[in-house]
């Protein structure tokens, strides 16, 4: 598994998918990985032995993201509807995630509104590669939430 091996993890997605790249990036960091969101102001620089994780990916703003994220030596991988286009040849590791984002061609399609759908799937990706990690790496519950913020004020008790 690509991420087992990355030196950091560099997750990035656009408007709402950023959600589960968020929630992603938060879980891999309860487990111990060095995991970044792209351009948040302590994403450190991108480079060989790294690892780009990129949800959608089907703009031009995506597309050089993952460009300069390759041309700076780091493996790639697409959680994405349409695996087929410019970003997918560019990837190391590209997997069709079923949602709908435009209404076109292969995608599955919802009454939901735009990607809603594919937003939703994307969530639910990411919490099975986290259940399968926490299997792999043999991590458990509670040193996660060792790992989770302390700032929450939780009743005493709860904590």
């Amino acid at each position: 598994m690509m991420i087992l091996r990355a030196k950091t993890i560099q997750l990035y997605a656009m408007g709402r998918m950023q959600l589960s790249v968020r929630a992603f990036a938060m879980r891999l960091k309860h487990m111990g990985f060095d995991a970044y969101v792209v351009y948040d102001t302590t994403t450190p620089r991108i480079g060989p032995g790294d690892l780009l994780i990129t949800h959608c990916a089907v703009t031009n703003v995506e597309l050089n993201v993952i460009t300069r994220a390759k041309q700076a030596g780091a493996h790639i991988a697409l959680l994405t509807a349409h695996p087929e286009n410019e970003h997918g040849q560019l990837a190391d590791l590209c997997v069709l995630v079923p949602g709908q984002l435009f209404g076109t061609g292969r995608e599955l399609p919802s009454v939901q509104p735009m990607a809603s759908s594919l937003e939703q799937s994307l969530f639910l990706l990411v919490d099975v590669v986290v259940m399968m990690l926490i299997e792999r790496r043999g991590v458990s519950i509670a040193q996660m939430q060792a790992n989770h913020t302390n700032l929450e004020g939780l009743p005493q008790g709860l904590a």
